[in-house]
This record gives C-alpha cells, structure tokens and sequence, in this order.
C-alpha cells in the first residue's frame, strides 16, 4: 500500500474542533476551523495526478470519497490501478481487485504523523506538524512539515476557498514524488447509507493481516 492509501487511514479518526492553547492565528488555520465545524459527513469526487523529483507525470486518475465522523471513510480509486480502502471505525480495509488481495489493519495501527491527520486531530497538529501558511491567488493555504522522522512525507499543502470549501490535498514523499488531488463535486452533510463503510471481501480474495 503506498503513502497516500497509509494516509487515508487517519481522515477521520478525531474531527474535534481547534480550540485552546493550540490554535494558531492565520487565515487558513481559521478556514479549516471552520471546514470542521459541524461536519459529520462528506462526499466528493476527485482527481489525482502523481508526479516524481523531475515533474514527469506517472499516473493519473480519478475517484470518490465518502467520510462519515468520527471513524468511518470509503476511498473508491478508479482504474487502470483500482483500489478501494474502506474504515467502518474498527478496521482499516484495502482491496486491490486486479490482484484479488485485500489488506486489512486495526484502525489504531494506522494512525501517525501521516498526511491526512490534519482533517482527523487538529488539536495535535501543532504536536506533529510545523504549521505554516502561503499565499495563494484563490484561498488559503496551510502547508505542513512533520516533525517526526519516520513520517512518509516531507510536506503536505492543504487548499481551502474563500468559503471554506476544500479544494485540495497536495504532498511530496520521502522519495520526491508529488501527489495532487482535487476535489469537485462536493457535499456537506448529506445522507450515507451504513453500508457505504462497510466491506465484504468478494469470493476468491487473498486476505491480509500485518
């Protein structure tokens, strides 16, 4: 599993708010307060593209996101490299159905210094993260760098609107590769069916326990 797919493991686990000693001032910190504030669910479609050290493109691709707070995330990632990673609160899935390979973790395994922390625990960002924010011609931007050495990346970009929307999740590993993804499409609150965070391995599917 690559360092983006290890990430989404930790997209919901917290979603408290910022509060206290910890919150920071600057635009983009206040903007991703406020994306938090009240969420309980979302949904988006997405772009991603991956590029490495000398921008040469390796892959693009598309897909969906569905999160429901406080622990539950389906990541669906379309072909030619199709992979589905699934939390229902407990466990982290992630089925590669070309390989007919499903791996799957307890959730509290799977948490760290990883990029997507900053959506699940903003009250530790300060504790993990170097927070910054840059300039940006539409929004905000808030860039971290974790302070841990064992961390897959070196550097993650969140992209918030004017409104507060989120518009993208941009990093560069430990090996200079660079992912982008963008949101569009994106919902609110809106109604999830349970059964969107839960997975069943299909018939015939070689199952993993780390």
């Amino acid at each position: 599993m690559n360092v983006f797919f290890r990430a989404l493991a930790v997209l919901l686990v917290g979603g408290s708010l910022l509060s206290g000693p910890m919150a920071m001032a600057g635009d983009g910190r206040a903007a991703l307060e406020r994306f938090l504030g009240g969420l309980e669910t979302f949904s988006a479609e997405f772009s991603q593209t991956l590029t490495d050290e000398t921008d040469f493109l390796l892959q693009e691709a598309t897909g969906r996101l569905s999160l429901a707070v406080p622990d539950r995330l389906r990541w669906e990632l379309d072909g030619p490299f199709a992979q589905t990673i699934v939390a229902d609160g407990e466990f982290l899935w992630t089925h590669d159905p070309d390989l007919r390979q499903a791996t799957v973790r307890p959730m509290d395994q799977a948490l760290g210094a990883t990029p997507l922390a900053l959506l699940t625990q903003p009250r530790r960002l300060d504790e993990r993260f170097d927070v910054a924010e840059e300039t940006v011609s539409v929004g905000y931007r808030l860039v971290l760098r974790p302070k841990t050495p064992e961390a897959d990346f070196t550097r993650l970009e969140l992209d918030l609107a004017e409104d507060d929307r989120l518009l993208a999740l941009n990093f560069q590993d430990v090996f200079g590769q660079r992912t982008e993804i963008r949101f569009s499409e994106a919902r609110r609150n809106p109604r999830l069916a349970p059964a969107e965070f839960q997975f069943n391995p299909p018939p015939g599917t070689d199952i993993y326990r780390p």
